[in-house]
């Protein structure tokens, strides 16, 4: 077979040939697929197995590959897949190995299953392993676009020259899904964030069948602080296709929103909270706090001639506008909308900066809003700062923000006690309630890398050097604080690294932000 169909079923066609047997072709949407033939019972169950991994739900794969397995036995494309979709759910899954042994036992000249062998070695850090199935399968098919760009990337971590070879291979491959798929993995699986982004970008934009999983990729660069990576990544996933996006990847549409705001791409902005399924009101809310005070007025207007119950809009509107904010936090009328968190946040923060902090609290605690995305920094970090003066509660803020507002308050008890966290968040944790644990010094190291410009990264550092009693360099205090100077959580550990080196002057700097955001700082440095 010698193209692709863009189409997820047409994709699910292209990637279901079984069994080594003569030839022959299908008409699909007005495109010849040739492929081996297929009884019409394991057909069924490799198209619905295919089109369920196109979109990263491996439980559904590995169930629809194991019935066509039940019927096409002597396939060894059907225990291809079956070792494939095991080992990207767990790489060490022992079933992955099972599945690719029996294939190659049933045809050893199978290139296909020697690809699958590969990538499997490859998630797993085993470079020997995926280099020699590699070139196996390139000697049986010196067409095999997965394998060529495992071959071509074996010899180790990848330079800027090697890393644009790698590209432009990829760019020219048969099929350029397989070839950029392989490519992301291997990135991936290197913490080459850069390369692994930027294939999947082009992965959206040749195969939107993948969006979900794109996005879920996006959401996990965020977790690992690479956040300007993450919205790129998020933005193709969410423009891949005009239909709306899957359910539960409400962080990555909102990555895809804030890419669009950095670009002053309001029509990008609109399209995207559509497809996202959220209100304009969460839009003009993210503008407002990523201080495109302009952006946030034109969407909270649009949004309010539409639907003048858009209380979230409403909001963001008088945020920007000046004038008696406790009054429109009082503005509620029968019928209107709940408030989106970025709207409630953003509109908090103005009111924090306009009126003592007694009135803001009351007058924010009478506004019911939607939840805050765990690992939405753009939201969640202002929240935060909002909990910590109390005008907020902190029952507003998801498991991320709470162990951010647990360092703050330095204490590991108000930790929270379950929820799944991010890298970031997880490490953070770490820091501060067992900084010693393996998992800790695991996320360190991954981290160093991945999220090296992260706030909150570098936040969990510093504490693990300050329970380590290790030496703090005498720059260290000043360079954190110099992140962001107004931030309390960047303060506070400022602060506290300034005391143990004796930096008077970035202690003194530290307890100003802090006593004006009305935290009580510790005491002088000695």
């Amino acid at each position: 077979m010698r193209r692709a169909v863009p189409a997820a079923a047409g994709l699910a066609l292209i990637l279901s040939a079984c069994i080594r047997q003569p030839a022959v072709q299908r008409v699909y949407d007005g495109d010849v697929i040739a492929g081996a033939f297929v009884e019409p019972e394991a057909y069924a169950s490799v198209l619905r197995g295919a089109i369920a991994e196109a979109g990263g739900h491996w439980p559904d794969a590995l169930q629809a590959y194991e019935e066509a397995s039940s019927r096409a036995p002597r396939s060894p494309e059907v225990w291809t897949r079956i070792g494939d979709v095991r080992c990207q759910a767990n790489p060490r899954d022992p079933g992955a190995d099972q599945a690719l042994e029996h294939a190659l036992r049933l045809d050893p000249q199978y290139a296909r299953a020697w690809a699958a062998r590969a990538r499997c070695a490859q998630a797993r850090g085993d470079d020997a392993g995926a280099k020699a199935a590699a070139m196996r399968a390139a000697e049986i098919d010196p067409a095999a676009d997965g394998a060529n760009v495992l071959l071509a990337r074996a010899d180790g971590r990848a330079d800027v020259s090697t890393r644009e070879r790698l590209v432009a291979l990829t760019a020219t491959a048969r099929d350029p899904v397989v070839a950029w798929d392989a490519l992301a993995t291997w990135a991936e699986a290197r913490g080459d964030v850069a390369l692994w982004s930027r294939a999947l970008v082009e992965l959206a934009r040749r195969a939107p069948s993948q969006r979900d999983r794109i996005a879920a990729a996006a959401e996990s660069l965020a977790g690992a602080g690479a956040l300007g990576e993450a919205r790129a990544v998020a933005a193709a996933a969410v423009d891949a296709a005009p239909e709306p996006m899957g359910q539960g990847r409400g962080l990555a549409v909102r990555l895809a929103v804030d890419e669009a705001i950095a670009r002053h791409d309001a029509d990008s902005v609109r399209s995207r909270a559509t497809r996202g399924r959220i209100a304009l009101d969460e839009a003009a809310g993210r503008a407002l706090l990523a201080g495109e005070s302009t952006l946030a007025r034109a969407l909270a207007d649009e949004e309010v001639a539409g639907d003048p119950g858009s209380r979230g809009a409403r909001l963001v509107r008088a945020a920007v506008s000046g004038g008696d904010l406790v009054a429109a936090a009082s503005d509620a009328r029968p019928g209107d909308a709940r408030p989106s968190a970025a709207a409630l946040v953003a509109f908090g923060s103005a009111l924090a900066r306009t009126v003592p902090a007694s009135r803001a609290t009351a007058a924010l605690r009478g506004v019911d809003a939607d939840p805050v995305v765990d690992g939405d920094d753009r939201v969640e970090r202002p929240a935060v700062g909002l909990a910590s003066r109390g005008l907020l509660g902190a029952d507003r803020l998801p498991p991320g923000g709470a162990v951010e507002l647990a360092v703050l308050e330095g204490d590991p008890r108000s930790l929270p006690q379950q929820g799944a966290l991010d890298a970031r968040h997880e490490y953070l944790s770490l820091a501060l309630a067992h900084p010693d644990a393996p998992r800790a010094r695991d996320l360190a190291k991954r981290l160093a890398v991945v999220g090296a410009g992260d706030d909150l990264v570098a936040v969990a550092s510093a504490l693990e050097q300050l329970a380590a009693g290790a030496t703090v360099p005498p720059d260290a205090p000043r360079a954190l604080l110099a992140r962001n100077p107004a931030d309390p959580l960047l303060a506070a550990t400022a602060l506290r690294l300034a005391e143990r080196v004796g930096d008077r002057d970035v202690a003194r700097r530290a307890r100003e932000t802090l006593t004006a955001l009305g935290r009580k700082p510790g005491a002088d440095v000695d």
